[in-house]
């Protein structure tokens, strides 16, 4: 008989995938016939013996799948997700909600985690990067003098190789002409040490740099090989002219290699002992006060970072003793890992990286508390088919296999869908320049780190969101499922409503680390830069490039300047070497010069500029005490110097430093203080009072000239190029541009973190809201018989409004007293990605609060709507 149902039930339904669920469901039955005969005592041959001859037919389906343990798990895989999309296409709504969700969470932590391997994680592509490291000086500046360099070059043992190198910038002719082009200056150690191997011709080493000035060769990275000479073999041995002067190109270094610096996109490398010849006016390799060398190195085979540090402080400290420097700091040096100027920048990378990757971690925390709650109350609707499920001989293991693979379809297509998207969204922000003027890039294209992130994210995904209905559903009772009576109604704290609460918890972090960054954003904008650069336009070039001696540069800057001052609408003129908050800056130690020791405790490192008389006035400098520069500060008068309050306060106390003098070693002249101004901002927005030092260029030139234009002129940037036109047509200008331009680099950071900390916000705010509406909603829809009731009882809106949002507005206050102690307690993470405001207005918790409050009250509008408009006959007749 069951053969004949079975045949013709095959003759109606030929697809091959309903004959796999009735032989599915066949097997169901054999099993509970033969759990019956066991139960008897027999043994488990004999009991499915019987089975299938009470059943009869059963050895053709036997046949059918004669090898159930072998091929078994990829059909039953493939049939579950064939059931899986058919459910899912019964309730398009909750499924497209959920992809779109899943892939919002996937994808922002695909992102997220694609930004921060490609900047913090990611090793150099060099040999061995593991065994490579930076050494980096204690203290705000990571760099070394190039004397003190070759020191811990030649007495170290514990270093296979050490490379000293430098960002600089230099003019290349090119096929097309001359054009200024960002480089390395670097020790012939350099690619050796790195383990790099040419892509064409061959790259620089030690024999190649020796004897200053005698180094005369060049290395073109592979995309300047390919952009400036199009890719011309010729070109590996020919000559090139830098900075005017002769150079031979050894080779092209290989492609996708840019250096030690993961940020930094260099056209060419010269070695180090052309320093003087590259950087025109300004040498500085013997000068052991001079701090512009940074250093990398190898370890040896067998060597610890502990071992090498403890090397290199020991070193330290001898060359202190030996230039009597010494002082009682028992560490001088740290290593760091390669790639983001050791600490300098590395450091709050690093912090702010892995702080975004924990907030992206709470949005995906978020994504699954929302589709959790969503699936739940799908799976409690769903119990009665479960139950009938189980009665007719389902397994509970078939049943939580069934729903994880639902949720498992829904991830699936959910992550792929937000992969792609932050697959996208890489490519454009690895394309995307930064708006400096140095050329900065990051790398952030998904590759395989990225990829198993993904995966691993969707698969946390799939656990957290289907495990919960998955185990209801294996504990499934027919007997009270099947009865009029509700097992979610008499739970006290049903699962989809914790998953609210967390929701909520997690959107008051999110938004009020929005908030706060946003605040941050205003303090930074607002903060007092000890200078106003409003409406001053800046012009850049380099005289050294440009041939220039001393004299004719000086006579050069005169000239511009005077044409500048007679323009209509040109209300102030200067220039320097460079700017607070640029990105070139230069730091000096600076001494008392009545002090005879010279010890590292007497003195500091400060920012030093070259400036012209004018320069403090047209860039909104005020001063507090002493005067400015004038004409007669020149090479052959008495050196002069202004320093900041910071430098005043920290060499000279509380006393005026009118009149007292300072310097820049032992062996360097001695310059009076003449003027004091105020403390500003010189390297980033969140630094401390830093000293800072500022000399007449008249007196020490810099062949490095940024020219400043204080007007209230739309076309000023138009009046500068044709002034320094007529006075020097060959001249390159490198940039004209705003100072508030200029300074968009120092406030990208907090810029950046403040969209994303929106961002993440916002998506906070909307997995609340559908949250909170799906817990209102479920509760109308569960209730309607009893509100029905209710309503034809006479109860008033008041009470019906009470009875179905007293639980709600009990959870919304849970989550949001939760989030509050949480974001006290992850202040200190909100503060590294941040400028934070040194302590948060109590307006700021209402406003967090309210937002949250709005958010519940809209998203419990529909369904409260809904339920006002019940009609009872309706309502009872449905039931």
């Amino acid at each position: 008989m069951i053969r004949d149902i079975l045949h013709r039930l095959r003759s109606i339904f030929r697809h091959s995938t309903v004959e796999r669920e009735l032989d599915d469901e066949l097997r169901h039955h054999l099993d509970l016939q033969a759990d019956r005969y066991l139960a008897m005592g027999w043994t488990r041959d004999a009991a499915m013996r019987q089975a299938r001859l009470d059943i009869g037919g059963f050895e053709q389906v036997k046949e059918e799948h004669r090898d159930v343990r072998g091929t078994r798990g990829l059909e039953d895989l493939g049939r579950d997700a064939r059931v899986a999309f058919r459910m899912l296409r019964r309730v398009p709504l909750l499924t497209a909600t959920a992809i779109i969700t899943v892939g919002l969470g996937v994808g922002v932590n695909t992102l997220v985690f694609s930004v921060v391997e490609g900047l913090v994680l990611r090793p150099l592509p060099i040999e061995k990067p593991g065994r490579v490291w930076f050494v980096q000086r204690l203290g705000p500046f990571v760099s070394h003098s190039f004397p003190f360099y070759t020191k811990l070059r030649d007495r170290n043992r514990t270093f296979a190789q050490l490379a000293g190198y430098r960002i600089t910038m230099m003019q290349v002719e090119t096929p097309r002409g001359p054009a200024h082009a960002w480089g390395y200056l670097a020790t012939g150690s350099y690619f050796r040490m790195l383990g790099v191997k040419p892509a064409r011709g061959r790259l620089f080493q030690e024999s190649d740099d020796l004897a200053p000035g005698s180094s005369r060769y060049a290395v073109l990275s592979y995309d300047y090989w390919q952009m400036a000479f199009d890719g011309d073999e010729a070109v590996v041995g020919a000559t090139i002219r830098i900075n005017r002067q002769p150079y031979s190109v050894l080779g092209v270094a290989p492609k996708g290699f840019y250096g030690t610096e993961v940020f930094y996109r260099p056209a060419i490398w010269v070695p180090m002992m052309m320093q003087a010849q590259i950087e025109v006016g300004h040498p500085w390799l013997d000068n052991p006060n001079t701090a512009n060398t940074w250093v990398i190195g190898r370890l040896a085979d067998g060597t610890t970072p502990v071992q090498a540090t403890d090397d290199l402080n020991a070193i330290a400290r001898r060359v202190a003793v030996e230039s009597g420097t010494s002082n009682d700091e028992p560490d001088l040096i740290r290593l760091t890992r390669p790639g983001l100027i050791g600490d300098a920048i590395g450091g709050p990378a690093r912090v702010f990286g892995l702080g975004l990757l924990a907030l992206a971690g709470l949005v995906l925390l978020a994504t699954c508390a929302n589709l959790a709650g969503g699936l739940a109350a799908r799976s409690a609707d769903r119990q009665r088919e479960m139950a009938i499920r189980v009665a007719v001989g389902a397994g509970r293991g078939r049943l939580m296999r069934q729903l994880l693979t639902e949720t498992l379809v829904l991830v699936v297509m959910g992550a792929a869908v937000g992969t792609t998207g932050a697959a996208l969204v890489a490519t454009a922000l690895s394309q995307w320049q930064l708006p400096v003027a140095l050329p900065v890039q990051l790398d952030t294209t998904i590759d395989w780190n990225v990829g198993i992130f993904a995966v691993v994210a969707a698969v946390m995904t799939v656990v957290g969101i289907g495990i919960g209905p998955a185990l209801r559903a294996a504990k499934t009772d027919p007997h009270s499922s099947l009865g009029l009576r509700d097992a979610n109604l008499t739970r006290k704290w049903p699962l989809r409503d914790v998953l609210v609460s967390a929701q909520v918890a997690i959107c008051v972090l999110l938004v009020s680390g929005s908030l706060l960054a946003g605040r941050g954003l205003m303090n930074a904008l607002r903060m007092p830069l000890g200078m106003s650069p409003g409406g001053v336009m800046t012009a850049s070039f380099d005289l050294g490039l440009a041939g220039y001696s001393r004299a004719a540069g000086d006579t050069l800057r005169r000239r511009i300047l005077e044409r500048l001052r007679v323009h209509p609408g040109v209300q102030q003129v200067a220039y320097g070497n460079s700017l607070p908050l640029n990105i070139d800056q230069s730091t000096t130690n600076v001494y008392p010069a009545d002090r005879s020791s010279m010890s590292p405790r007497d003195s500091m490192s400060a920012f030093t500029y070259q400036v012209s008389p004018e320069f403090f006035g047209t860039l909104g400098i005020r001063f507090v005490e002493g005067r400015s520069f004038t004409e007669q500060d020149t090479a052959n008068s008495q050196r002069v110097a202004i320093v900041n309050e910071a430098l005043a306060k920290r060499i000279h106390g509380a006393g005026s430093p009118i009149g007292r003098q300072i310097r820049f070693g032992r062996a360097a002249p001695p310059m009076t203080i003449v003027g004091v101004v105020e403390t500003g901002k010189y390297q980033v927005l969140t630094e401390a009072a830093a000293p800072a030092i500022f000399e007449p260029m008249l007196q020490v030139p810099n062949t490095m000239t940024v020219i400043l234009v204080r007007s209230a002129s739309a076309d000023v940037a138009q009046t500068i190029r044709q002034v320094v036109r007529e006075t020097d047509p060959a001249l390159p200008l490198m940039a004209i541009r705003p100072v508030e331009e200029m300074l968009g680099y120092v406030r990208l950071p907090m810029q950046a973190a403040a969209l994303t900390l929106g961002a993440f916000g916002s998506l906070a705010a909307m997995l609340a809201a559908t949250g909170i509406y799906g817990v209102v909603a479920y509760a109308v829809s569960r209730r309607r018989r009893d509100l029905a009731i209710r309503v034809a009882l006479g109860a008033q809106r008041r009470g019906l409004i009470r009875l179905v949002l007293q639980r709600t507005f009990v959870l919304v206050a849970i989550g949001t007293v939760a989030g509050v102690v949480l974001t006290f307690s992850l202040r200190s993470t909100l503060a590294s990605l941040v400028y934070l405001p040194a302590a948060t207005s109590p307006w700021s918790w209402v406003a967090v609060v309210g937002f949250v409050a709005a958010i519940a009250a809209g998203a419990c509008a529909w369904p409260m709507f809904r339920a006002l408009r019940i009609n009872p006959a309706t309502a009872l007749a449905a039931e």
